[in-house]
């Protein structure tokens, strides 16, 4: 298994010519799974990106290397349980959020679902959502807290189910969670059919982009976003708590820059599903500054990179990863990257509450 290049490598050139299953599987996680031995997964998910990153790559290739072995990992599940419950073939298995994105880190955990055009029994369903779930988190890929996962029956369902549940969480501030936008939005195929897939994201975007109160719920979940610096520069930080004098970068700062990448990229209806990407062609077409695109890249670049490290770390103390920084902790270049990052997320939060090209 190449873990430098996270590439896949044809199963038929390694599994004595078994063609029961794709050739893009990896044999290797396919046999770990089959045994129930992923938990050494862990181990390797955090070696590979500690050597990608000693080897100088960006925080944007290591979060897409390690969401495509994270694929890898989900695809041998989901395989190793189709040869017990012929029916999952049939089915597809979605990936939500940061997985949809191809942004995880370490400690990202599971947001998944199945889009499902048959009526298996339901307990033996029951069974093997559960059992699926359960295998990927003994590799690494921690449950939900939200049980935003296939082994709950909210998240499973036909392609009807799907297209009138996702809509009605879009526009019912009653039936839809805070968390819940950002999450639905973003979701591919990782395995089973795709063209269903792109086709439901296709009609979920399309509803968003001709339903006007879609749209100002999506920005509405920017109103609370305040900048955490003071007028005099000063970090805002936690008050009290564990985590006291320390700030949240995935929570007050990146969250909203993906969010408010998001809401342009529906406007526009463009396709990549990645942050770096969307911010890329919004630059290109001109629908934010070249140089405030660049400085948004810059932004994601230097949070999610800090939340790598933060993973790597957490794991040598022993520790579950976590997204908090302590600005004071930070040595003067640092602090001054951590507030330009911050003010470049505030100025296009701003921009798309103001309704800007929207």
């Amino acid at each position: 298994m190449s873990h430098e290049s996270g590439d896949k490598r044809p199963l038929n050139s390694m599994a004595d010519g078994d063609s029961s299953v794709p050739e893009s599987l990896n044999v290797e996680l396919l046999t770990m799974a089959r045994e129930g031995k992923l938990t050494g997964i862990r181990r390797t998910r955090l070696d590979l990106v500690q050597d990608w990153l000693d080897k100088g790559l960006s925080a944007e290739e290591t979060c897409k290397r390690l969401s495509a072995y994270n694929r890898d990992v989900i695809m041998a599940v989901l395989e190793a349980h189709a040869e017990e419950y012929e029916w999952l073939r049939e089915c597809t298995f979605l990936e939500f959020g940061s997985g949809g994105r191809e942004e995880q880190v370490i400690g990202s955990d599971q947001d998944n679902g199945l889009l499902m055009d048959i009526d298996p029994d339901p307990d033996e369903l029951d069974d093997c959502t559960q059992s699926i779930v359960i295998a990927l988190d003994g590799a690494g890929l921690t449950l939900c807290e939200g049980d935003v996962m296939v082994s709950n029956e909210e998240w499973r369902g036909d392609f009807d189910t799907w297209l009138a549940r996702l809509t009605n969480w879009l526009s019912n501030p009653v039936e839809k969670g805070s968390w819940q936008s950002g999450l639905i939005l973003d979701f591919q195929a990782v395995f089973g059919s795709k063209d269903e897939v792109l086709h439901l994201r296709d009609r979920l975007w399309e509803y968003v982009r001709t339903k006007p109160i879609a749209i100002s719920m999506l920005i509405q979940e920017l109103t609370d976003y305040r900048l955490p610096l003071s007028f005099f520069g000063a970090f805002i930080t936690e008050t009290d708590g564990n985590w006291q004098g320390c700030l949240n970068i995935k929570n007050s700062v990146l969250a909203h820059l993906t969010n408010s990448t998001r809401i342009l990229a529906l406007k526009y209806n463009l396709a990549p599903h990645n942050t770096c990407d969307r911010i890329r062609i919004l630059a290109e077409g001109g629908h934010v500054s070249r140089k405030h695109g660049e400085r948004l890249l810059a932004a994601w670049e230097y949070l999610q990179r800090k939340r790598l490290e933060i993973g790597l770390s957490c794991d040598a103390e022993g520790i579950e990863p976590h997204n908090y920084v302590n600005p004071a902790a930070l040595d003067v270049e640092e602090k001054g990257r951590l507030k330009v990052s911050i003010q470049a997320v505030e100025k296009l939060v701003r921009l798309v509450q103001a309704g800007s090209g929207l």
